[in-house]
């Protein structure tokens, strides 16, 4: 709480509706003010832009009050006077609309760029007028459009270099003076460069800022706009910024792309490929390669150079490239040979040279690397099979689904049931509706719906019947192994006998 014993002013408080420069430490921030959120956002960005620019509007401030009878009581944010005194005014003033500025310029004050005492515009309100000036000045404040922040940042930057200094230097400068970031202005001037399509959607607000910031990730038009004009056909959630830049990271490749390393980035260049800094990604200061037609043109070429050599070397008869894998269609007269399967007997040597390998570029695009073959095709035996028409196909599946609908039938209504209400019948394609036994039943499937409550009920039965089953399964395997025993023994002891009748049968010989 403000004390006012190091007040030495004690006058009438000024006539309302004026503009007064009013000295920095005379003022205080009032809980008057109705905006009670976001009060210090950007403080530190918006004392540069004070201490680069000036203060361009005033702020508006109310007479603070102070009890009579508890000096050290200021009547702050319409609070009762504490001790029921004479409210007297003593020189200090209350900050009702424009709280952030007076914070920038206290944050001044605090770091000696500004004195204590630096004149501030400020027009005196009514106290009681306070809340309702404080409530137009916030709420009736319209937000500049995006673009035209762009476009403005563009502006002054564009002045700057006419001035003489380079875009670097005009950057920095503009981020100096704006308390911004240069990271900050350089994206702004990327959002102001974007296709004129989408400015001017953002503009007329059918898109968003995040959206903008999306198709602001490379800088070539024409990948904006074919992207943009696929969105906006799109008729589930135009213009979502995860898959525009998914859309955009699918038409550009980063330089650790394998192909890429593999090709050169001089080579790319050379060969007239346009690259572009990334924005709005996280990775800034990355670059990404806009002509990926070109990049795979120019890998497939120096692939197509280096297989041939590849190929000899590694006892085939020629080799061909599958960038990505994607299994081209097999040269007439031969057909994928899958070495890879588990079990699969290794091609021999004369096998190879009967071959084409099929190379891709190394995950590091170091190289090039061996993923497969394709061999000759081997003639296959007629096996006399002949594929069903149309007509045959849909009889049998008339005939399915005729069979399923009877066994239904035959099951009977569940209404009057217990199983009314819980028991339908499945759909054909996630179980088999019905199965057929060798003794002429056949098994018809029903799903029941039972509710969780419901199982959760029957847990402790359920229990006592496995344990009842486990144990009764346990004295059933007893048993069984007891007569096992009881079998072998009865089986011993008349082996016994029959050695005996023998032993008297020799000793009666």
């Amino acid at each position: 709480m403000l004390d006012p014993s190091t007040i030495d002013i004690a006058e009438p408080a000024p006539e309302a509706g004026a503009i007064h420069y009013i000295p920095l430490d005379q003022l205080m921030l009032s809980g008057l003010n109705v905006r009670k959120t976001e009060r210090d956002a950007d403080i530190a960005s918006l004392a540069e832009s004070i201490f680069t620019h000036g203060l361009k509007q005033n702020l508006v401030v109310v007479p603070a009050h102070f009890a009579t009878g508890d000096p050290g009581a200021a009547q702050l944010a319409g609070e009762p006077l504490a001790s029921g005194g004479k409210a007297v005014w003593q020189g200090r003033y209350e900050v009702i609309a424009g709280g952030r500025r007076f914070q920038a310029l206290q944050l001044l004050a605090a770091a000696d760029r500004l004195p204590a005492g630096h004149p501030v515009p400020c027009r005196i309100e009514d106290r009681d007028q306070a809340a309702e000036t404080s409530l137009i000045e916030n709420i009736e404040r319209v937000t500049m459009n995006p673009a035209d922040e762009f476009d403005a940042y563009r502006t002054i930057i564009e002045r700057h270099k006419a001035a003489g200094l380079g875009e670097p230097e005009a950057i920095e400068l503009c981020a100096r003076r704006f308390g911004a970031t240069v990271r900050h202005v350089e994206g702004r001037l990327r959002l102001a460069t974007l296709a004129p399509e989408i400015l001017q959607a953002l503009r007329e607000n059918r898109l968003t800022l995040d959206s903008a910031k999306a198709y602001a990730r490379v800088a070539d038009h024409k990948l904006q706009l074919k992207v943009f004009k696929d969105h906006a056909k799109s008729p589930y959630k135009k213009h979502n910024p995860e898959y525009i830049r998914s859309d955009l990271a699918g038409q550009t490749c980063p330089f650790d792309d394998r192909r890429m390393v593999y090709v050169g980035l001089q080579a790319y260049r050379d060969a007239g490929g346009r690259t572009d800094v990334e924005m709005f990604m996280g990775t800034e200061n990355g670059e990404r390669a806009l002509d990926v037609p070109l990049l795979d043109r120019l890998a497939r070429e120096k692939a197509d150079t280096a297989i041939p050599a590849l190929a000899k070397a590694d006892g085939y008869k020629e080799g061909l490239f599958d960038p990505g894998g994607n299994s081209p269609k097999a040269p007439k007269g031969f057909e994928r040979a899958w070495d890879h399967y588990y079990g699969s007997k290794p091609p021999s040597k004369t096998q190879l040279r009967k071959s084409i390998a099929v190379y891709d570029i190394e995950g590091d695009g170091s190289g090039l690397r061996r993923i497969g073959r394709y061999k000759p095709e081997e003639k296959r035996k007629d096996t006399g099979y002949i594929s069903p028409t149309p007509e045959e196909l849909a009889a049998a599946q008339r005939a399915r689904e005729i069979d399923r609908l009877a066994a239904q039938l035959a099951v009977g209504p569940f209404a009057g049931s217990p199983f009314e209400g819980r028991a339908y019948w499945p759909k054909p394609h996630y179980l088999q509706p019905i199965a057929y036994q060798d003794d002429g039943q056949v098994f018809v499937a029903v799903l029941v719906k039972v509710s969780t409550a419901d199982i959760e009920a029957q847990r402790e039965a359920a229990e006592q019947k496995y344990d009842a089953e486990q144990a009764t399964a346990a004295e059933a395997k007893r048993a069984e192994e007891v007569a096992r025993q009881s079998d072998c023994a009865g089986a011993d002891q008349a082996a016994d006998l029959d050695e005996d009748d023998a032993d008297q049968d020799e000793g009666a010989e």
